[in-house]
């Protein structure tokens, strides 16, 4: 009885996070959270600890509690301090996002430090399983699980730049025109023209399709956009190129240079053929970045440019290995 109660609880929790992030994706949601935590002042944030305390049944450790508490107020502290006549991009908003984005992936960072000073090895030290977020998995349905900590972040990310200091341009929209969706798939057959020929002649894949059944076609594509898209874009595009565009006036820049970060982004994740740091992985990534980075110029939509990112991911699982 205990275990089926905290089973429900996990997914009560799961589900409350997952629809969270999607409805604040509407103003009239904005807007009421936002008077909502107008009213709790800076914490407000403290509700963020409610999914992850439900779906673990208040069994946690009292280290781990510290370190998501740690988690979500370091960045609402820098963020306080930032003065309101900073320029976007400044050293507040870099550090708030590396404040989020480190916990995360924090294997990430130490093999970019690794790489810039050479002789020096992060990794032996094993700080990635100290710095990341202790794990929680959160069942949204059976045979799917999420990572309830990775879902709590892009809460956080969300509270911080819609809720409690709105970013101009972050395009965390729901509405969409017919020009928007012909952008996310010209974006789509563009790139795929593109990478598909450079990813077969390099190796980095080989023509495999499946033939998965409905459910796991339409769980894909859907799970693919909320789950895994559009976090991303909400940090590459209506974030770091939103900023790189307002800090420099240069979309193409903007455009580039999150890109290029994207790239980046990706060395840690190891592919058949081809080791961790992983230079095929990165420039793949920058291609698709760079697709997607123009469907957000174009529309201005971090939702939309999520839309062509969730069928270049739904293209590799379905037709490629």
């Amino acid at each position: 009885m205990m275990t089926a109660f905290t089973s429900s609880l996990n997914t009560l929790a799961t589900w409350a996070s997952f629809l969270t992030c999607v409805a604040l994706a509407w103003e009239p949601v904005r807007a009421a959270a936002q008077r909502l935590c107008e009213r709790l002042g800076e914490w407000s944030v403290a509700l963020l600890l409610l999914p992850y305390l439900l779906a673990t049944n208040a069994a946690v450790s009292a280290g781990d509690l510290l370190r998501f508490a740690v988690f979500l107020g370091v960045p609402v502290l820098v963020l306080r301090w930032r003065p309101p006549s900073a320029l976007p991009f400044d050293r507040f908003q870099l550090l708030a996002l590396l404040a989020i984005w480190f916990p995360v992936e924090p294997d990430l960072f130490l093999l970019i430090a690794d790489g810039c000073t050479p002789g020096l090895s992060l990794h032996t030290l094993q700080l990635a399983e100290h710095a990341a977020l202790p794990p929680v998995s959160g069942t949204l349905a059976t045979d799917l699980e999420l990572p309830l900590e990775k879902l709590t972040a892009f809460l956080l990310t969300l509270y911080l730049f819609t809720i409690r200091h709105p970013v101009r341009g972050l395009g965390y929209i729901a509405r969409w025109s017919r020009a928007d969706l012909i952008r996310a798939l010209v974006a789509f057959a563009g790139f795929a023209a593109v990478a598909i020929p450079l990813a077969l002649t390099i190796g980095f894949v080989s023509f495999t399709p499946k033939t998965p059944s409905l459910e796991q076609l339409v769980l894909r594509l859907l799970g693919g956009y909320l789950i895994v898209a559009l976090p991303e874009e909400v940090l590459f595009r209506g974030l770091i190129q939103n900023w790189l565009l307002a800090r420099s006036g240069r979309p193409a820049l903007a455009l580039v240079v999150s890109s290029a970060v994207f790239g980046l982004a990706h060395l840690n994740n190891p592919t058949g053929g081809f080791d961790v740091p992983n230079g095929a992985y990165a420039a793949m990534a920058f291609l698709a970045g760079s697709a997607y980075g123009w469907v957000f110029w174009r529309t201005g939509k971090a939702t939309v440019s999520a839309l062509t990112h969730a069928l270049v991911n739904f293209l590799w699982f379905t037709a490629f290995k």
